[in-house]
C-alpha cells in the first residue's frame, strides 16, 4: 500500500516542507490543515517535523489507513470521519450506460480547458463559486484548498461563449496521484456539465500517466455502520444526521458513487487525544457550525416567507 499524504497535502517543487496550521486555543492543540512537501519527503519525516513544531499536540484530518498507522507509532488517537472516492485511471469509471447517455447529451455544452490560476482566472473561479448550487450558504473552510491556489491545477468547462459552466481544481498527493479540491458548477449549467468535465479530466490524467484520482472525501459517510464503535463516531453520525439539511453528505455520496469508485475510510488523527471540545473547535474552524446556524435560521423563517 502506498504511503499517501493526507487529503489536500501536496508534493510540490518546494525544497523544504511548508506546514499551514490553525490554533485550537481552548484545547491547546494545533490543526495542521495543509502541507506542501518536497517530492521525496516521507510521512516519517513529517511526523518528526510535527513533533518538533507542535510540542503541545497537533491533529490532522483526511488521513488514510497507511498515514494513521505511521503517525500512531508515536501514540495518539484516530477517529473515522468519512470516506474518499478513488478512481483508478486504468479502469472504466464512465462506462455505465446511463452515464454514457448523459455524457453524450452533454458533449455539445462546451469544451474542457486547463486554465492557469492567474489573477484573472482566480477571479472567475471565485465568481463561479458565488453562483454555484450552494454559493449563497456559508462556505466550509480549511477542508480543501481555496487559498493559496499555488499548488492547484484548474480544469474548466467553457460554454461556446467562453462562460465558465463548471470547474475542478486538483492537487498532487504524490507522483501519479491526483486529488480533487473544488468541484463547482454554475446553477445555470446544462444537465451533465460536471459529469462531462470529470470525464474529460479523467481522460487527461490517464494520458499523463496518472494511476489514481481521488474525488475527495464524503464527510460522515460510513459512520452509521455497526462497526462505528467509538462514542465520538456515533456522536458525529448523530449530529450529521440531524443537520443533513445544512450539509447534504448523502447527495454528495450519491453523485460520487455514480462513477463506481473505490471507497476508502478517512480518519482524523490527534497526537494528544480527541475530545468533544476538540471536535467542537473543529466544527467552528471549518464553519460547519455556520452552516448549522444557517439551516436553523432558514427553518425558523420558512413559515414567514
Amino acid at each position: 500500500m502506498q504511503e499517501l499524504l493526507p487529503l489536500s497535502w501536496a508534493k510540490t517543487s518546494t525544497e523544504t516542507p511548508i506546514y499551514r496550521s490553525l490554533s485550537l486555543p481552548l484545547s491547546g492543540t494545533a490543526w495542521v490543515t495543509f502541507a506542501d512537501l518536497p517530492d521525496q519527503y516521507s510521512l516519517s519525516a513529517v511526523k518528526d517535523d510535527l513533533e518538533t513544531l507542535f510540542p503541545r499536540g497537533y491533529l490532522i484530518r483526511g488521513c488514510g489507513a497507511r498515514a494513521v498507522s505511521t503517525f500512531e507509532l508515536q501514540g495518539g488517537v484516530i477517529l473515522r470521519t468519512g470516506a474518499e472516492a478513488v478512481l483508478h485511471l486504468q479502469n472504466g469509471h464512465f462506462e455505465k450506460k446511463s452515464l454514457r447517455n448523459l455524457l453524450h447529451q452533454a458533449e455539445k455544452n462546451g469544451k474542457i480547458v486547463e486554465m492557469p490560476l492567474n489573477d484573472d482566472n482566480r477571479a472567475c473561479l471565485r465568481e463561479l463559486q458565488r453562483h454555484a448550487r450552494h454559493g449563497a450558504r456559508p462556505q466550509l473552510s480549511h477542508v480543501f484548498r481555496t487559498y493559496p491556489f499555488d499548488a492547484c491545477r484548474c480544469f474548466v468547462l467553457l460554454s461556446p461563449a467562453d462562460e465558465w459552466l463548471a470547474a475542478v481544481t486538483l492537487t498532487m498527493r504524490d507522483d501519479c496521484i491526483a486529488h480533487t479540491e473544488l468541484m463547482l458548477k454554475h446553477t445555470g449549467s446544462p444537465s451533465g456539465s460536471m459529469e462531462l468535465l470529470l470525464a474529460g479530466v479523467f481522460s487527461r490524467l490517464r494520458e499523463e500517466g496518472f494511476v489514481e484520482w481521488s474525488l475527495s472525501e464524503v464527510p460522515f459517510y460510513h459512520l452509521g455502520r455497526k462497526n462505528a464503535v467509538r462514542a465520538e463516531e456515533r456522536m458525529i453520525a448523530m449530529v450529521a444526521g440531524l443537520f443533513r439539511g445544512a450539509y447534504d453528505f448523502k447527495g454528495l455520496y450519491d453523485f460520487k458513487n455514480k462513477f463506481s469508485p473505490e471507497w476508502r475510510d478517512v480518519f482524523l488523527y490527534s497526537r494528544r487525544g480527541i475530545s468533544p471540545l476538540i471536535l467542537a473547535e473543529l466544527a467552528v474552524k471549518t464553519r460547519f457550525t455556520a452552516l448549522m446556524a444557517h439551516m436553523i435560521q432558514r427553518t425558523f423563517m420558512k413559515p414567514f416567507s
